[in-house]
Protein backbone atom coordinates (compact mmCIF):
# COMPACT_ATOMS: atom_id res chain seq x y z
CA UNK A 1 0.00 0.00 0.00
CA UNK A 2 1.06 3.33 -0.90
CA UNK A 3 2.17 5.76 1.82
CA UNK A 4 3.11 9.75 2.09
CA UNK A 5 6.52 10.20 2.65
CA UNK A 6 7.95 10.84 6.15
CA UNK A 7 8.50 14.29 5.72
CA UNK A 8 4.70 14.93 4.84
CA UNK A 9 3.58 13.24 8.52
CA UNK A 10 5.99 14.43 10.42
CA UNK A 11 4.47 18.35 8.65
CA UNK A 12 1.02 16.82 8.98
CA UNK A 13 2.04 15.95 13.19
CA UNK A 14 3.78 19.52 13.86
CA UNK A 15 0.39 21.44 12.25
CA UNK A 16 -1.43 19.43 14.98
CA UNK A 17 0.91 19.98 17.68
CA UNK A 18 1.16 23.94 17.13
CA UNK A 19 -2.75 24.15 17.08
CA UNK A 20 -2.28 25.54 13.29
CA UNK A 21 -5.79 23.17 12.89
CA UNK A 22 -6.75 24.55 9.59
CA UNK A 23 -3.42 24.22 7.86
CA UNK A 24 -3.49 20.46 9.41
CA UNK A 25 -6.80 19.68 7.85
CA UNK A 26 -5.97 20.69 4.72
CA UNK A 27 -2.76 18.67 4.36
CA UNK A 28 -4.67 15.95 5.73
CA UNK A 29 -7.50 16.25 2.91
CA UNK A 30 -4.66 16.54 -0.10
CA UNK A 31 -3.07 13.63 1.76
CA UNK A 32 -6.27 11.63 1.52
CA UNK A 33 -6.66 12.10 -2.34
CA UNK A 34 -3.76 9.86 -3.13
CA UNK A 35 -3.74 7.70 -0.15
CA UNK A 36 -7.34 7.15 0.88
CA UNK A 37 -6.47 4.19 3.26
CA UNK A 38 -4.00 5.49 5.40
CA UNK A 39 -5.21 5.53 9.08
CA UNK A 40 -2.78 8.37 10.39
CA UNK A 41 -4.44 11.08 7.70
CA UNK A 42 -8.03 9.88 8.53
CA UNK A 43 -7.28 10.61 12.16
CA UNK A 44 -5.11 13.83 11.60
CA UNK A 45 -8.47 15.03 9.50
CA UNK A 46 -10.36 13.90 12.48
CA UNK A 47 -8.38 15.72 15.52
CA UNK A 48 -7.81 18.94 13.30
CA UNK A 49 -11.95 18.82 13.00
CA UNK A 50 -12.55 18.07 16.88
CA UNK A 51 -10.42 20.50 17.89
CA UNK A 52 -12.38 23.39 15.97
CA UNK A 53 -15.28 22.40 17.03
CA UNK A 54 -16.76 20.43 14.95
CA UNK A 55 -17.16 17.03 16.53
CA UNK A 56 -20.01 15.61 14.72
CA UNK A 57 -18.10 15.57 11.59
CA UNK A 58 -14.62 14.21 13.47
CA UNK A 59 -16.42 10.82 14.15
CA UNK A 60 -16.57 9.58 10.45
CA UNK A 61 -12.68 9.96 9.79
CA UNK A 62 -12.50 9.13 13.45
CA UNK A 63 -14.10 5.37 12.45
CA UNK A 64 -12.24 5.03 9.63
CA UNK A 65 -8.97 5.67 11.26
CA UNK A 66 -10.06 3.10 14.05
CA UNK A 67 -10.91 0.38 11.30
CA UNK A 68 -8.05 0.95 9.33
CA UNK A 69 -5.61 0.58 12.27
CA UNK A 70 -7.81 -2.37 14.68
CA UNK A 71 -4.29 -3.07 16.61
CA UNK A 72 -3.50 0.43 17.37
CA UNK A 73 -4.90 1.94 20.37
CA UNK A 74 -4.50 5.81 19.59
CA UNK A 75 -7.07 6.12 17.35
CA UNK A 76 -9.61 4.34 19.41
CA UNK A 77 -8.80 7.01 22.26
CA UNK A 78 -9.11 9.90 19.90
CA UNK A 79 -12.60 8.24 18.35
CA UNK A 80 -13.34 7.73 22.39
CA UNK A 81 -12.78 11.25 23.12
CA UNK A 82 -14.93 12.46 20.33
CA UNK A 83 -17.66 10.63 21.14
CA UNK A 84 -17.34 11.64 24.87
CA UNK A 85 -17.57 14.80 23.59
CA UNK A 86 -20.80 14.48 21.35
CA UNK A 87 -22.51 12.67 24.70
CA UNK A 88 -22.09 9.36 22.94
CA UNK A 89 -21.17 7.58 26.42
CA UNK A 90 -21.57 4.13 26.15
CA UNK A 91 -19.47 3.92 22.49
CA UNK A 92 -17.14 6.31 23.98
CA UNK A 93 -16.52 3.88 26.89
CA UNK A 94 -16.68 1.18 24.44
CA UNK A 95 -14.21 2.71 22.55
CA UNK A 96 -11.51 3.75 25.24
CA UNK A 97 -11.53 0.23 26.73
CA UNK A 98 -10.69 -1.07 23.37
CA UNK A 99 -7.94 0.84 23.33
CA UNK A 100 -6.24 -0.42 26.91
CA UNK A 101 -7.37 -3.67 25.72
CA UNK A 102 -4.80 -2.93 22.68
CA UNK A 103 -2.43 -1.30 24.56
CA UNK A 104 -2.71 -1.65 28.26
CA UNK A 105 -0.34 1.49 29.38
CA UNK A 106 -2.07 3.79 27.14
CA UNK A 107 -2.36 6.15 30.57
CA UNK A 108 -4.45 8.65 28.52
CA UNK A 109 -6.85 5.91 27.55
CA UNK A 110 -7.58 4.76 30.69
CA UNK A 111 -8.28 8.58 31.44
CA UNK A 112 -10.04 8.92 28.49
CA UNK A 113 -12.41 5.75 29.71
CA UNK A 114 -12.44 6.71 33.33
CA UNK A 115 -13.80 10.50 32.26
CA UNK A 116 -16.72 8.50 30.44
CA UNK A 117 -17.62 6.28 33.30
CA UNK A 118 -17.44 9.38 35.39
CA UNK A 119 -19.81 11.21 32.81
CA UNK A 120 -22.29 7.97 33.63
CA UNK A 121 -21.97 7.96 37.19
CA UNK A 122 -19.86 4.77 37.13
CA UNK A 123 -17.72 6.64 40.00
CA UNK A 124 -15.99 3.76 41.48
CA UNK A 125 -15.44 2.22 37.85
CA UNK A 126 -13.98 5.82 36.74
CA UNK A 127 -11.71 5.78 40.34
CA UNK A 128 -10.67 2.50 39.48
CA UNK A 129 -9.16 3.73 35.62
CA UNK A 130 -8.08 7.08 37.35
CA UNK A 131 -5.92 5.33 39.52
CA UNK A 132 -5.31 2.68 36.46
CA UNK A 133 -3.50 5.89 33.94
CA UNK A 134 -1.61 7.31 37.03
CA UNK A 135 -0.17 3.98 37.39
CA UNK A 136 0.79 4.08 34.00
CA UNK A 137 1.79 7.74 33.74
CA UNK A 138 2.42 9.30 37.54
CA UNK A 139 2.84 13.22 36.62
CA UNK A 140 -0.56 12.83 34.27
CA UNK A 141 -1.81 15.93 36.51
CA UNK A 142 -5.13 15.69 34.95
CA UNK A 143 -6.05 12.34 35.74
CA UNK A 144 -5.00 13.63 39.43
CA UNK A 145 -7.59 16.46 39.37
CA UNK A 146 -10.55 14.28 38.04
CA UNK A 147 -9.74 11.51 40.77
CA UNK A 148 -10.48 14.36 43.03
CA UNK A 149 -13.68 15.27 41.64
CA UNK A 150 -14.61 11.47 41.35
CA UNK A 151 -13.80 10.91 44.94
CA UNK A 152 -15.87 14.07 46.19
CA UNK A 153 -18.67 12.83 44.28
CA UNK A 154 -18.73 9.75 46.26
CA UNK A 155 -18.03 11.27 49.31
CA UNK A 156 -14.35 10.50 49.86
CA UNK A 157 -13.60 13.90 50.63
CA UNK A 158 -10.16 12.87 52.63
CA UNK A 159 -8.82 11.25 49.63
CA UNK A 160 -10.03 13.92 47.27
CA UNK A 161 -7.97 16.12 49.02
CA UNK A 162 -4.97 13.85 48.39
CA UNK A 163 -5.19 13.72 44.77
CA UNK A 164 -6.00 17.27 44.21
CA UNK A 165 -2.57 17.67 46.50
CA UNK A 166 -0.89 15.23 44.29
CA UNK A 167 -1.85 17.31 41.20
CA UNK A 168 -0.09 20.48 42.84
CA UNK A 169 2.32 18.63 43.10
CA UNK A 170 2.82 17.66 39.91
CA UNK A 171 1.65 21.22 38.67
CA UNK A 172 2.27 23.63 41.70
CA UNK A 173 0.48 26.62 40.19
CA UNK A 174 -2.17 24.94 39.01
CA UNK A 175 -5.75 27.48 39.79
CA UNK A 176 -8.32 24.70 39.13
CA UNK A 177 -6.98 22.18 41.36
CA UNK A 178 -6.46 24.92 44.04
CA UNK A 179 -9.82 25.78 43.76
CA UNK A 180 -11.07 21.89 43.81
CA UNK A 181 -8.87 21.32 47.21
CA UNK A 182 -10.95 24.51 48.53
CA UNK A 183 -14.12 22.50 47.62
CA UNK A 184 -12.90 19.24 49.76
CA UNK A 185 -11.54 21.06 52.53
CA UNK A 186 -14.85 22.52 53.22
CA UNK A 187 -16.34 19.20 52.91
CA UNK A 188 -14.12 18.18 55.75
CA UNK A 189 -15.37 21.44 57.27
CA UNK A 190 -11.44 23.10 57.00
CA UNK A 191 -12.68 27.12 56.18
CA UNK A 192 -9.62 28.57 56.83
CA UNK A 193 -7.61 26.33 54.79
CA UNK A 194 -10.31 26.47 52.08
CA UNK A 195 -9.63 30.25 52.16
CA UNK A 196 -5.81 29.77 51.66
CA UNK A 197 -6.51 27.36 48.48
CA UNK A 198 -9.09 30.30 47.38
CA UNK A 199 -6.08 33.57 47.98
CA UNK A 200 -3.31 31.26 46.19
CA UNK A 201 -5.93 30.93 43.30
CA UNK A 202 -6.79 34.29 42.94
CA UNK A 203 -3.11 35.46 43.12
CA UNK A 204 -2.58 32.95 40.29
CA UNK A 205 -5.72 34.35 38.13
CA UNK A 206 -6.83 38.03 39.53
CA UNK A 207 -8.92 38.20 36.90
CA UNK A 208 -10.98 35.19 36.98
CA UNK A 209 -14.66 36.38 38.69
CA UNK A 210 -15.33 32.31 39.61
CA UNK A 211 -12.17 32.59 42.06
CA UNK A 212 -12.97 35.81 43.12
CA UNK A 213 -16.90 35.04 43.77
CA UNK A 214 -15.78 31.96 45.74
CA UNK A 215 -13.47 33.48 48.38
CA UNK A 216 -16.11 36.38 48.68
CA UNK A 217 -19.03 34.26 49.73
CA UNK A 218 -16.62 32.17 51.89
CA UNK A 219 -15.20 35.26 53.63
CA UNK A 220 -18.61 37.22 54.21
CA UNK A 221 -20.20 33.54 55.42
CA UNK A 222 -17.60 33.45 58.38
CA UNK A 223 -18.17 36.83 58.98
CA UNK A 224 -15.74 39.02 57.18
CA UNK A 225 -17.86 40.74 55.09
CA UNK A 226 -15.32 43.51 54.89
CA UNK A 227 -12.28 41.37 53.23
CA UNK A 228 -15.01 40.45 50.99
CA UNK A 229 -16.17 43.49 49.24
CA UNK A 230 -12.87 44.17 47.08
CA UNK A 231 -14.05 40.90 45.26
CA UNK A 232 -17.48 42.26 45.17
CA UNK A 233 -16.68 45.23 43.35
CA UNK A 234 -14.60 43.16 41.19
CA UNK A 235 -17.73 41.23 40.18
CA UNK A 236 -20.37 44.26 40.05
CA UNK A 237 -18.02 46.14 37.02
CA UNK A 238 -17.75 42.46 35.85
CA UNK A 239 -19.68 39.87 33.27
CA UNK A 240 -22.96 39.42 33.63
CA UNK A 241 -22.35 35.77 35.30
CA UNK A 242 -20.80 36.96 38.39
CA UNK A 243 -23.23 39.68 38.92
CA UNK A 244 -25.97 37.32 38.80
CA UNK A 245 -23.84 35.30 41.45
CA UNK A 246 -23.20 38.09 43.55
CA UNK A 247 -27.59 38.87 43.36
CA UNK A 248 -28.08 35.58 44.28
CA UNK A 249 -25.54 35.43 47.32
CA UNK A 250 -27.13 38.79 48.64
CA UNK A 251 -30.55 37.28 48.28
CA UNK A 252 -29.70 34.61 50.51
CA UNK A 253 -28.24 36.57 53.11
CA UNK A 254 -31.13 38.18 53.21
CA UNK A 255 -33.91 35.34 53.40
CA UNK A 256 -31.91 33.93 56.43
CA UNK A 257 -33.98 33.15 58.89
CA UNK A 258 -32.36 32.85 63.03
CA UNK A 259 -30.33 29.95 61.32
CA UNK A 260 -28.40 30.47 58.62
CA UNK A 261 -28.35 28.12 55.74
CA UNK A 262 -25.14 25.37 55.94
CA UNK A 263 -23.00 26.30 53.16
CA UNK A 264 -22.14 22.98 51.18
CA UNK A 265 -19.59 21.98 48.49
CA UNK A 266 -20.88 19.35 46.92
CA UNK A 267 -24.06 17.18 45.96
CA UNK A 268 -23.52 14.36 48.41
CA UNK A 269 -23.27 16.55 51.16
CA UNK A 270 -26.20 18.21 49.81
CA UNK A 271 -27.98 15.39 49.75
CA UNK A 272 -27.11 14.07 53.39
CA UNK A 273 -28.17 17.21 54.66
CA UNK A 274 -31.77 17.03 52.75
CA UNK A 275 -32.28 13.19 53.84
CA UNK A 276 -31.16 13.65 57.54
CA UNK A 277 -33.87 16.83 57.38
CA UNK A 278 -36.69 14.65 55.31
CA UNK A 279 -37.61 13.14 58.94
CA UNK A 280 -41.71 12.41 57.81
CA UNK A 281 -43.02 9.75 55.80
CA UNK A 282 -43.66 10.22 52.39
CA UNK A 283 -42.81 9.72 48.71
CA UNK A 284 -39.02 10.10 47.60
CA UNK A 285 -39.20 11.99 43.70
CA UNK A 286 -36.83 12.57 41.33
CA UNK A 287 -37.47 14.89 38.28
CA UNK A 288 -34.28 14.91 35.76
CA UNK A 289 -32.33 11.72 35.95
CA UNK A 290 -30.35 11.38 33.17
CA UNK A 291 -27.30 9.55 33.39
CA UNK A 292 -28.55 8.32 37.40
CA UNK A 293 -26.15 10.04 39.59
CA UNK A 294 -28.14 11.66 42.03
CA UNK A 295 -31.14 9.37 41.97
CA UNK A 296 -28.03 6.37 43.17
CA UNK A 297 -26.94 8.71 45.75
CA UNK A 298 -30.34 9.55 46.99
CA UNK A 299 -31.28 5.91 46.62
CA UNK A 300 -28.26 5.07 49.02
CA UNK A 301 -29.12 7.56 52.17
CA UNK A 302 -32.95 7.13 52.09
CA UNK A 303 -33.90 3.81 52.54
CA UNK A 304 -37.28 3.26 50.95
CA UNK A 305 -38.34 3.18 47.30
CA UNK A 306 -37.44 5.89 45.34
CA UNK A 307 -38.95 7.43 41.90
CA UNK A 308 -37.17 8.96 39.20
CA UNK A 309 -38.82 10.70 36.32
CA UNK A 310 -37.11 11.78 32.77
CA UNK A 311 -37.99 11.70 29.04
CA UNK A 312 -34.70 11.22 28.65
CA UNK A 313 -34.85 13.04 25.27
CA UNK A 314 -33.42 15.84 26.90
CA UNK A 315 -35.29 19.60 27.57
CA UNK A 316 -38.07 20.43 25.66
CA UNK A 317 -37.43 23.39 24.47
CA UNK A 318 -34.42 25.83 24.77
CA UNK A 319 -33.09 26.98 27.65
CA UNK A 320 -31.49 30.34 27.37
CA UNK A 321 -28.12 29.37 25.49
CA UNK A 322 -29.26 25.54 25.70
CA UNK A 323 -30.80 24.21 22.72
CA UNK A 324 -34.05 21.85 22.70
CA UNK A 325 -32.79 18.55 23.15
CA UNK A 326 -29.68 19.66 25.22
CA UNK A 327 -28.84 16.88 27.86
CA UNK A 328 -30.27 13.97 25.99
CA UNK A 329 -28.99 10.27 26.95
CA UNK A 330 -29.88 9.39 23.14
CA UNK A 331 -32.67 7.44 24.87
CA UNK A 332 -30.32 5.23 26.69
CA UNK A 333 -32.22 4.23 30.15
CA UNK A 334 -29.51 4.20 33.20
CA UNK A 335 -28.66 1.06 35.48
CA UNK A 336 -30.34 1.88 38.84
CA UNK A 337 -30.59 0.22 42.24
CA UNK A 338 -33.59 -2.51 43.21
CA UNK A 339 -35.14 0.42 45.29
CA UNK A 340 -35.63 2.93 42.36
CA UNK A 341 -38.23 2.88 39.78
CA UNK A 342 -37.68 4.82 36.44
CA UNK A 343 -40.71 6.52 34.98
CA UNK A 344 -39.71 7.48 31.13
CA UNK A 345 -42.16 10.20 29.31
CA UNK A 346 -42.52 14.51 29.97
CA UNK A 347 -43.62 14.78 33.16
CA UNK A 348 -47.11 15.74 32.46
CA UNK A 349 -47.95 12.45 31.31
CA UNK A 350 -46.49 10.69 33.80
CA UNK A 351 -46.80 12.38 37.09
CA UNK A 352 -50.65 12.36 36.66
CA UNK A 353 -50.59 8.56 36.39
CA UNK A 354 -48.04 8.30 38.86
CA UNK A 355 -49.99 10.26 41.37
CA UNK A 356 -53.06 8.18 41.02
CA UNK A 357 -51.78 5.08 41.99
CA UNK A 358 -49.49 6.44 44.56
CA UNK A 359 -51.26 7.82 47.63
CA UNK A 360 -49.83 9.98 50.39
CA UNK A 361 -47.50 13.15 50.86
CA UNK A 362 -44.04 13.70 49.78
CA UNK A 363 -40.77 13.05 52.02
CA UNK A 364 -38.21 14.24 49.40
CA UNK A 365 -38.48 16.08 46.35
CA UNK A 366 -35.33 16.37 44.00
CA UNK A 367 -36.14 18.82 41.37
CA UNK A 368 -33.41 18.68 38.43
CA UNK A 369 -35.46 20.42 35.79
CA UNK A 370 -33.02 23.60 34.59
CA UNK A 371 -36.26 25.03 33.21
CA UNK A 372 -38.88 27.23 34.66
CA UNK A 373 -42.19 25.09 32.28
CA UNK A 374 -40.94 21.59 34.04
CA UNK A 375 -40.51 22.70 37.47
CA UNK A 376 -44.16 24.56 37.80
CA UNK A 377 -45.41 21.70 36.17
CA UNK A 378 -44.12 19.75 39.04
CA UNK A 379 -44.50 21.86 41.72
CA UNK A 380 -48.78 22.31 40.36
CA UNK A 381 -49.48 18.70 40.20
CA UNK A 382 -47.37 18.16 43.57
CA UNK A 383 -48.63 20.72 45.55
CA UNK A 384 -51.71 18.85 47.01
CA UNK A 385 -49.04 16.16 48.00
CA UNK A 386 -46.36 18.99 49.32
CA UNK A 387 -46.67 19.29 53.43
CA UNK A 388 -45.29 20.73 56.34
CA UNK A 389 -41.80 18.81 56.74
CA UNK A 390 -41.02 18.21 52.85
CA UNK A 391 -37.66 18.65 51.79
CA UNK A 392 -36.99 19.93 48.34
CA UNK A 393 -33.68 20.05 46.75
CA UNK A 394 -33.33 22.15 43.54
CA UNK A 395 -30.67 21.59 41.70
CA UNK A 396 -30.24 24.84 39.85
CA UNK A 397 -31.67 27.46 41.81
CA UNK A 398 -28.73 29.66 42.22
CA UNK A 399 -25.13 30.33 41.02
CA UNK A 400 -26.73 30.84 37.09
CA UNK A 401 -27.23 34.15 34.67
CA UNK A 402 -30.64 33.81 34.41
CA UNK A 403 -31.13 32.39 37.73
CA UNK A 404 -34.34 34.74 38.84
CA UNK A 405 -36.11 33.25 35.31
CA UNK A 406 -35.96 29.56 36.27
CA UNK A 407 -36.50 26.95 39.16
CA UNK A 408 -36.56 30.33 41.38
CA UNK A 409 -39.36 31.48 39.50
CA UNK A 410 -41.51 28.75 39.49
CA UNK A 411 -40.99 27.54 43.15
CA UNK A 412 -41.41 31.47 44.51
CA UNK A 413 -44.64 31.54 42.19
CA UNK A 414 -45.64 28.06 44.05
CA UNK A 415 -44.87 29.83 47.04
CA UNK A 416 -47.43 32.99 46.47
CA UNK A 417 -50.59 30.53 45.07
CA UNK A 418 -50.07 27.95 47.36
CA UNK A 419 -49.13 29.93 50.95
CA UNK A 420 -45.96 27.57 52.01
CA UNK A 421 -43.79 28.98 54.45
CA UNK A 422 -40.68 27.52 53.98
CA UNK A 423 -36.74 28.12 55.33
CA UNK A 424 -33.68 27.38 53.64
CA UNK A 425 -31.15 24.59 54.99
CA UNK A 426 -27.93 24.87 52.78
CA UNK A 427 -27.02 25.99 49.63
CA UNK A 428 -24.22 25.10 47.23
CA UNK A 429 -22.97 27.74 44.94
CA UNK A 430 -20.11 25.12 43.46
CA UNK A 431 -23.64 22.39 42.36
CA UNK A 432 -25.80 25.10 42.21
CA UNK A 433 -28.04 23.46 44.73
CA UNK A 434 -30.30 24.79 47.69
CA UNK A 435 -31.75 22.58 50.13
CA UNK A 436 -36.02 23.84 50.89
CA UNK A 437 -38.14 22.51 54.04
CA UNK A 438 -41.69 23.50 54.42
CA UNK A 439 -43.06 24.69 57.33
CA UNK A 440 -46.85 25.34 56.44
CA UNK A 441 -49.02 25.11 53.86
Amino acid sequence: MATPDARQLKGLEQLLAAARYAEAESLARALLVRFPEHGFAWSALGAALLRTGRAAQALEPMRIAASLAPHDSRPHHALGNALRSLGHLDEAVASQARAVQIQPSHAKAWFGLANAQRDLGRLDEAVAAYRRSLAEDPNLAKACLNLGNALQELGRFAEAQQSYRRALGIQPDWPAALFNLHSALLCTDEPVAAIACLHQAVSLNPGDPTFRFFLGVLLDHIGQPGAAEPHWRMLESGPAVGRARLDAWRYLKSSARAAAPRLLASSVQTFQLAVHAAAREGLVLEFGVRHGKSIRQIAAMVGQPVHGFDSFAGLPEAWHREPKGSYSTQGRIPNVPENVSLHVGWFDHTLPRFLIEHPGGVRLLNIDCDIYSSTKTVLDLLAPRIMPGSVIVFDEYIGNEFWRQDEFKAFQEAVDEHGWQYEYLGYSFATKQVVVRILAT
